[in-house]
């Protein structure tokens, strides 16, 4: 079977006209380039057009989980700590440790940190162990360091340790809208979902916006995942669907997906 070279289409000869008038094109074949049509050529308008493109997904950003030691150490010493990835709200599960020689000044002596900020005091015995503490929730802009410092100096042989997790993850903004000369979106709903599926406890706002900049809030779903209905103008390129997660699982995939019809431009 003879194969056409990539980008070339056989010529078609005119009604009543010999092929030998035709152009020599490739290798004597006829064959020409395929052009694009020009932007004059799409006069034409369809309507009700399954909308396509809509869709749009992205992951929640984690938050690092980290363990640390520090033996004998000085006051206000940072046992472990961790630098926020990404701006949100997270609940953060953290225990301390002690461990070698202890004494009365080693009972309740460290505490949960956001840089220079006191979150929560740890509560544990002058006796070696692990002692897991109550969660923190916080809200972070992205490099915040959040971590377990000492208070007053440790024991000479004592060792400190401590642990900082949270399986909460930071915001994720997606969005999407008509792109193309001539598209026009008539969107009627949109159904959002995580990983995790309907026992996530994330918050999803929905806005429409231009330029990437949300501006009416269209609807908010306190489950993470759900359908919600449209009653929003048509959408021109340049305005776009805002969707934003707060307070997701790190590592979940959040996707939004647009259904409606839209208008295209057609050469016929």
């Amino acid at each position: 079977m003879v194969r056409w070279p990539a980008g070339l289409h056989p010529q078609s000869a005119k009604r009543g006209s010999s092929t030998l008038s035709w152009v020599p094109g490739w290798r004597g074949t006829g064959m020409q380039p395929i052009t694009r049509p020009p932007v004059t050529a799409y006069t034409g308008k369809i309507s009700g057009v399954p909308l396509t493109g809509g869709q749009v997904q992205g992951t929640i950003p984690s938050f690092p989980s980290a363990n640390g030691t520090s033996s004998g150490p000085g006051a206000f010493a940072t046992v472990v700590s961790v630098t926020v990835p990404a701006a949100g709200t997270y609940t953060i599960s953290w225990l301390v440790s002690l461990a070698g020689t202890l004494s009365s000044g080693d009972a309740n002596n460290m505490v949960l940190f956001q840089n220079d900020t006191e979150l929560a005091a740890a509560v544990c015995p002058d006796t070696a162990g692990t002692y897991p503490q109550t969660s923190v929730t916080v809200t972070a802009a992205a490099g915040d360091e959040i971590g377990i410092s000492t208070i007053g100096a440790g024991t000479a042989g004592s060792l400190y340790g401590g642990s900082v997790s949270s399986s909460s993850g930071g915001n994720l903004t997606l969005s999407v809208g008509p792109q193309g000369l001539g598209t026009i979106w008539y969107p009627a709903q949109v159904t959002l979902s995580t990983t995790t599926g309907p026992l996530d406890t994330s918050t999803v706002n929905v806005w429409l916006g231009s330029q990437g900049v949300p501006v009416t809030l269209v609807g908010t779903i306190f489950s993470g995942n759900g359908t919600l209905g449209l009653a929003i103008p048509d959408m021109s390129p340049g305005q776009v669907l805002i969707c934003t997660w707060t307070g997701g699982h790190g590592g979940d995939l959040a996707a939004a997906n647009i259904i409606g019809t839209m208008d295209a431009l057609t050469t016929s």
